[in-house]
């Protein structure tokens, strides 16, 4: 989808200027591979269904305290313009969609962010001037809470579309 500039996407590709200019890809990406910045490997998760590359990380981050295995999930939530049934640009969406759900529940880590702050509850958890305590990001009943939450919305959904 990078290399023809957007007009893949299984949603947005044929809508009038949600394209843009190509991009060549160094690497593909693919479940469990591993991305090495300086000495931090992150481990790449693919989570499709919210898109077909979607993909959450795992690293390890260490402070003056501790190490922390670090979760940057990409939550799966489901696009209004998404059939859950199928659609021809993406027939195994409502599959993809149950093996992210599955695999996000089996995932083990200390703390938690999301591709978008209200997800985590950023806002809430850390304001400016804060002291320095990476434990309000530790929050697993809110992580449990929204994949069980987006978990019931697809089953809601793909029942709605039979």
């Amino acid at each position: 989808m990078l290399a023809d500039g957007g007009h893949s996407d299984f949603i947005f590709g044929k809508i009038e200027g949600t394209s843009f200019a190509p991009i060549k890809v160094d690497r593909v990406l693919h479940d469990h591979d591993t991305i090495q910045i300086g000495r931090t490997n992150i481990l790449v998760l693919h989570h499709p269904g919210h898109t077909k590359g979607s993909s959450s990380y795992l690293l390890d981050v260490k402070d003056k305290k501790r190490s922390w295995k670090v979760l940057i999930v990409n939550m799966p939530s489901i696009l209004t313009e998404t059939k859950l049934s199928g659609m021809p640009e993406y027939p195994n969406v409502g599959k993809d969609y149950k093996y992210t759900f599955e695999s996000l529940k089996k995932l083990q880590f200390d703390l938690w962010v999301a591709s978008h702050a209200g997800q985590f509850k950023m806002h809430d958890k850390r304001k400016p001037g804060d002291p320095y305590n990476p434990e309000v990001f530790a929050d697993r009943k809110r992580y449990d809470d929204l994949v069980n939450w987006l978990e019931q919305e697809y089953i809601r959904r793909l029942k709605n579309e039979q």
